[in-house]
């Protein structure tokens, strides 16, 4: 039996194994690198092993680095989590080569999995279909890794070429390994997944589907089990491919197939994630089961028990992402000042307050879960839940997640893999929470105000009458406030950082007491949207640029942005060098136009 395990992952997922070990009397161990030393999961483990400075994209991918905190600790057992370790068979097979339990499936059906080139062909040979790789839209898409990472939409030819390219640098940096596949791009499909799970004595079941239909770049936001709409023979048929392709690789531990399925009910194998999804919590609601247990207890070499396979009500999921929705979701970097978690809802959360998200890893923040016993009821429990889910410091995408839930088709149950939505930002309560704002500042001086402190905000001793003030405050304490505003109530969360006041849902920026300098932000030729570190950058001085042409690529949370020119000119200065990490609106590459000296 295991005794302590290391967890070589990080944030919520690293908690959340950590929590069923607790539940076992499994010590724990966590590894970190530089950015994460103060990060929850660090201090809820037993011991916690530093394993690399975050200026290494791959400190939690360093397997040398892993096994000799393992030696460090005197662990027993590896869970990789989620992500690129977890479906890395060089890994299972150097624990396995150390004597190490390794809570994951046999690095054989790893190493089977890992390409999705040859995934293809077994999922061929159990009879399974796969998707045409032939005409056009295509779909240019990394053959090891996922996450929507190093994956291109191509409508048209003569875009290949750049797509591919792209695609290749994207995927080598985010899993170090740039092959591509190419794919029809199935219009309006469905993204339809199976949970599998095996032993190690040749048993293998299905635990149902999860839909995750609803994505943006290609990543899944929203899941939820069952799916809603598939027919009972489609859903008989999915899981029986599911398993064919289990046993075809002698599959243990936990593991998802992945399926697209038209319109028209056909469906195509994608791919097999040979490892636990950040998705699996909707599973566990609707079945009620713990799937990290189940990992440990194969790993431990017990066979499945008897398995009540009978879903219960609906669950569903939403992430919440560091990400700006009405910014093409780029992300967003930021210290947390404040988090509250919603309740009667599952939270899964790797933040807490103070936490900072940086530009190293990927961007999720929580991930909120909804049962019910109907899916009309988990939609409407999971808004509730979102609603009531505070976090200061970073741009969220909540707004964006209760948009789809309101969204007629999400709420017949009809959306796919193309479904999007229009969005704008909601500023229609942003006046109150301004007004709420300027209430609190004044409050607040007010009350910590050593000279005068009994004196009124804005007293004159001249006959002058200002206009009485639009909110009257009720109550006000340090991080909130309690105001009246044109006869309604309002309570808001207040918090600040150096840069932006954040209350309710808004954030404003701190006003200076000097003027900016005059003309900068018009010398501002191209600017970066977002923090990153600058990759490559694609023009040099004096040369010529057009409208959209690239001129400098960035990479944050393993996602690559160019910055493309807004107008014709003469590139004047490239500002910024390879490996340099930039802020948002910092300026790259200023561009003069050719009637414009030096």
């Amino acid at each position: 039996m295991i005794r302590k395990l290391l967890v070589a992952n990080r944030g919520e997922i690293a908690r959340r194994i950590f929590r069923t070990c607790d539940q076992l009397g499994i010590a724990t161990v966590a590894v970190y690198s530089h950015a994460d030393r103060d990060a929850p999961h660090v201090r809820e483990a037993r011991e916690a092993i530093y394993i690399g400075p975050a200026e290494s994209r791959d400190s939690y991918l360093r397997i040398e680095k892993i096994l000799e905190a393992v030696r460090r600790t005197g662990a027993d057992a590896i869970h990789p989590g989620y992500g690129f370790l977890a479906e890395t068979a060089d890994f299972a097979e150097a624990c396995e080569a150390r004597g190490l339990i390794f809570v994951g499936p046999r690095a054989d059906a790893i190493r089977a999995m890992a390409s999705k080139i040859e995934a293809r062909k077994i999922a061929k040979r159990a009879g399974v279909p796969v998707v045409p790789s032939e005409g056009f839209p295509l779909l240019v898409k990394a053959a090891a890794g996922g996450g929507g990472k190093g994956m291109r939409r191509v409508d048209r030819a003569e875009d290949l070429e750049s797509a591919r390219a792209e695609a290749a640098r994207e995927a080598e940096a985010a899993f170090g390994d740039g092959t591509l596949l190419i794919e029809r791009y199935l219009e309006r499909a469905r993204h339809i997944e199976v949970q599998i799970f095996g032993d190690l004595h040749g048993n293998v079941v299905h635990l149902f589907e999860r839909e995750c239909s609803v994505q943006r770049r290609h990543q899944k936001i929203i899941e939820e089990s069952p799916a809603p709409n598939l027919s009972p023979d489609v859903r008989g048929a999915l899981c029986e491919a599911a398993l064919r392709i289990a046993r075809e690789i002698g599959y243990s531990s936990a593991g998802t197939v992945e399926f697209l399925v038209t319109p028209a009910g056909e469906f195509f194998f994608l791919e097999v994630n040979t490892r636990i999804q950040v998705e699996h919590p909707v599973t566990e609601m609707v079945l009620g089961f713990d799937l990290v247990r189940m990992q440990i207890e194969v790993a431990e070499g017990r066979a499945l028990p008897a398995l009540e396979l009978e879903p219960r009500g609906h669950a569903i999921e939403a992430r919440l992402y560091a990400e700006d929705p009405a910014n093409g979701f780029l992300p967003s970097t930021g210290k947390i000042l404040a988090w509250r978690a919603p309740q009667g809802v599952r939270v899964e959360s790797g933040i807490e307050r103070e936490t900072e998200v940086g530009i190293h890893y990927d961007p999720l923040l929580a991930k909120i879960i909804a049962h019910a016993n109907s899916r009309a009821k988990a939609i409407r429990k999971l808004r509730w839940a979102l609603e009531r889910t505070l976090v200061h410091g970073v741009t969220m995408n909540r707004e964006f997640l209760t948009r789809v839930l309101d969204h007629p088709d999400f709420a017949a149950g009809s959306v796919h893999t193309d479904f999007a939505i229009t969005y704008e930002r909601d500023r229609s309560a942003e006046a109150v929470a301004k007004t709420a704002l300027d209430a609190y500042r004044d409050a607040r001086r007010q009350a910590t105000r050593a000279v005068l402190p009994h004196v009124p905000s804005g007293y004159r001793n001249n006959p002058f009458q200002p206009a009485p003030p639009r909110a009257q405050v009720i109550s006000c304490d340090e991080g909130h406030i309690r105001v009246e505003i044109d006869g309604a109530q309002y309570s808001f969360d207040v918090s600040e950082d150096a840069s932006r006041h954040w209350i309710g849902d808004f954030s404003f920026a701190r006003e200076s007491r000097y003027p900016s300098e005059e003309g900068a932000a018009s010398e501002e030729s191209a600017s970066s949207p977002m923090p990153g570190k600058v990759l490559r950058i694609l023009v040099e001085p004096n040369g010529e640029v057009q409208p959209g042409d690239p001129l400098v690529i960035l990479e944050a949370m393993k996602m690559e942005q160019t910055v493309r020119a807004h107008a014709a000119g003469i590139v004047d200065a490239v500002l910024v060098k390879p490996g340099q990490v930039v802020a948002p609106g910092e300026t790259l590459v200023h561009v003069r136009s050719k009637g414009e000296s030096k």
